[in-house]
């Protein structure tokens, strides 16, 4: 297409997220203006500080909003007076009004990390973990008011190897989808596209990952234990007491236990292997409390772990 289009972009600010920012600046359109979330504080102290998508913004002097409350009628009038074409959304994290959602000629267009219908919702990359796929991918999609709901434009699928975390599964995902998604939205403008309604039948939803959740269960197999740590982490971990004492497992490995008669969650040896409703995990990185993570060699150095402790998931 040889016009080009007005272009907002609005996303949470972790690092990935710059990966589409790039993409756009990159290409023949205009980047009229960023929304990031409004910084939370943090921290001791509870210092407020930028995120990656603001640093990056304020260094290349690119304009960019934080407002708390997208409702404001002086903040829907600011996005008017823009006049955009196009605003795509990106792990935004809020939920746009209609008052917002009427105001692109081309409407809102959203990058979902997952391959909608399924998991619908805040975390979808954490719960195809959680459910040890084997598949996931990403949809470009119009959007309703409805959360995730909207007509999809295109999606393709990503493969989920055995080492992936949230962290690298988010970032193979945002690579992908950056590839494709000025291509989608020029073709959807040109009319080559046509907007598909999803299946609203086969619909499964990714909630707001809760603080109870990341505590590990070891009365779970060690399939399903591998599938909460890989999915918590960088954030917020995975959690366990060992002794009383609150213990990270960052990253951990699968052992096939034959003929285990221990009660979950025992540790069987020196090493700290942990054993599970099925087979048994073996950690090869931990942070202890108000420690770096670090690998666990370099922990049991220090710290003597007897077997026959119980591995616990509260005090």
């Amino acid at each position: 297409m040889k016009e080009s289009l007005r272009i907002i972009y609005m996303a949470g600010g972790a690092s990935y997220t710059l990966i589409p920012l790039k993409r756009i600046l990159d290409s023949k359109h205009k980047l009229i203006q960023v929304y990031t979330k409004y910084p939370k504080p943090s921290g001791r102290g509870n210092k407020i500080s930028a995120n990656s998508l603001q640093e990056f913004l304020e260094e290349n002097k690119i304009p960019f909003s934080s407002p708390k409350n997208l409702r404001l009628e002086e903040e829907v009038k600011k996005i008017k007076d823009l006049r955009p074409d196009i605003i795509l959304v990106f792990s935004y994290g809020n939920i746009l009004p209609k008052s917002i959602l009427d105001i692109p000629k081309w409407g809102c267009i959203n990058i979902h990390a997952s391959l909608l219908p399924k998991w619908r919702g805040a975390s979808p990359v954490q719960y195809s973990l959680l459910n040890n796929e084997k598949e996931t991918g990403y949809t470009i999609m119009l959007m309703n008011e409805e959360v995730d709901e909207g007509k999809i434009l295109f999606k393709e699928s990503v493969r989920i190897e055995h080492s992936d975390d949230t962290l690298t599964l988010l970032k193979k995902i945002t690579k992908l989808a950056s590839i494709s998604f000025i291509e989608v939205i020029e073709k959807f403008v040109a009319g080559l596209i046509s907007p598909l309604e999803q299946n609203h039948k086969f619909a499964t939803y990714s909630k707001v990952i809760k603080k109870h959740q990341t505590y590990l269960n070891f009365n779970y197999s060690a399939d399903h234990i591998l599938g909460q740590i890989r999915a918590f982490f960088p954030n917020p971990g995975s959690k366990c007491f060992i002794n009383g004492e609150l213990i990270k497992i960052i990253k951990a490995k699968k052992e096939t236990l034959n003929q285990n008669s221990s009660i979950p969650g025992t540790i069987l040896d020196d090493k700290l292997l942990i054993s599970c409703k099925l087979d048994g995990i073996r950690p090869t990185i931990i942070q202890r409390a108000g420690k770096k993570p670090l690998e666990l060699s370099q922990v049991l150095n220090g710290w003597k772990v007897i077997p026959g402790t119980i591995v616990k998931s509260k005090l």
